[in-house]
């Protein structure tokens, strides 16, 4: 839930009433309105948690009776209304293939009252687009690679399937309250093995969607992972300038999109804004191909930039963008790191040798007498000083 959604006090004519039960969930109020549905804040009676659920209603296809029930508003428009019931499973069929603190999760999916639902954790925090309007910039590589590394490791598991997101803009990336970015409504995503050839409604953000969005008979103008990068660098282009970039379209006649370092702050490195840049190009094939490609730019472009976090959590999902297969920052340690843990072993194994010496010594060159001192009291001292001193891979 987002500062913007908890301020709206309006709540949908066709919302569920407050109170009413899904299956163990209990409706407690209404998060917010799309063109395709409601969300709700629910209470798990179950497992006694929040939930967000996500109704499947779209205001200019269908509306609630009298009851519960949701019925198309013209029988002519069913066709259409199933056609984008079918669009939201595949959403939550697309959800639930990935399990990425950046990716929203589905818990549940669940048919009721003529309609679909999709149970879903319950966020709290601040939308991109919430934050920018309010101030934030971000002013530094840190600032930025804290939002935009995470989004793009979640970025590459969806297109590892040949799946693409479609919609991404700042109101669809959320920070939570503990400053994690989560990636947010998949409802325009396109599977190429669910959908096939069915197209349904086209979800257009203006400065956020490339040419390739909408629709052309160009071979070069079709749908690939450099579609998300454009969107992904015009989010970035937002959050370093705190300007939109222009609508993709109106850029064919005159471009007018400035250089992101004309507006940035003169902390972030000019190489890496224009790798901001040659992401919001309106050719494809002037884009990095990859969300791979695209991280490898970014990083080679940060100037002296570490990364906080150098190992991925125990248990995590391996981070899929540098060769050691380990956080991207980590690969700026490079080479100097592992010569150095070499050397500081080098110099254990010597202090242990020294230490062998000097305790044989003591013990008169009798061997018996060392195997015994070695499995006595000695024996716990020496194997808790060495483990200290060994550099943990």
């Amino acid at each position: 839930m987002s500062d913007e959604q908890e301020a709206g006090a309006v709540v949908p004519v066709n919302a569920l009433p407050i109170g009413t039960k899904l299956a163990e969930y209990v409706i407690r109020s209404v998060v917010g309105e799309g063109g395709f549905g409601i969300v709700y804040l629910a209470a798990d009676t179950f497992l006694n948690r929040e939930v967000a659920i996500k109704e499947y209603l779209p205001g200019s296809l269908a509306t609630r009776g009298a009851g519960l029930e949701v019925d198309v508003r013209q029988a002519d428009k069913r066709e259409l209304f199933m056609k984008g019931m079918r669009r939201f499973v595949n959403e939550a069929l697309i959800l639930a293939k990935f399990r990425h603190p950046a990716l929203l999760s589905v818990i549940r999916y669940l048919e009721a009252n003529g309609t679909a639902y999709m149970v879903m954790p319950f966020y709290r925090g601040k939308t991109l687009r919430a934050m920018v309007r309010n101030g934030f910039r971000a002013k530094t590589t840190e600032d930025l690679f804290s939002i935009l590394l995470p989004v793009l490791e979640g970025l590459s598991q969806i297109h590892s399937v040949e799946c693409y997101h479609l919609d991404i803009s700042s109101d669809n990336i959320m920070i939570l309250e503990n400053g994690a970015p989560v990636l947010l409504d998949f409802g325009a995503a396109r599977h190429t093995e669910l959908t096939g050839g069915d197209s349904t409604t086209i979800i257009l953000k203006p400065g956020f969607a490339p040419l390739e969005q909408y629709g052309s008979d160009e071979s070069e103008l079709v749908l690939g992972p450099w579609t998300d990068i454009y969107a992904i660098s015009a989010v970035a282009y937002l959050l370093v300038t705190g300007v939109m970039p222009p609508v993709s379209v109106t850029r064919i006649m005159k471009d007018t999109l400035q250089p992101a370092v004309s507006h940035a702050s003169p902390e972030l490195p000019a190489r890496l804004l224009d790798v901001i840049d040659r992401g919001l190009n309106l050719r494809p094939t002037g884009r990095p191909q990859t969300v791979a490609d695209y991280v490898q730019a970014l990083l080679n472009a940060a100037e002296n930039f570490v990364s906080p976090v150098a190992d991925p959590p125990p248990g995590g999902t391996p981070m899929p963008f540098t060769p050691d297969r380990v956080h991207p920052g980590a690969s700026v340690f490079g080479e100097s790191s592992a010569i150095m843990r070499w050397g500081v072993l080098f110099v254990v194994m010597l202090v242990f040798a020294a230490v062998v010496v000097l305790f044989n010594g003591r013990q008169g060159g009798n061997e018996d007498a060392q195997s015994d001192s070695l499995s006595g009291e000695d024996s716990p001292r020496l194997e808790k000083v060495i483990p200290s001193i060994v550099p943990r891979e």
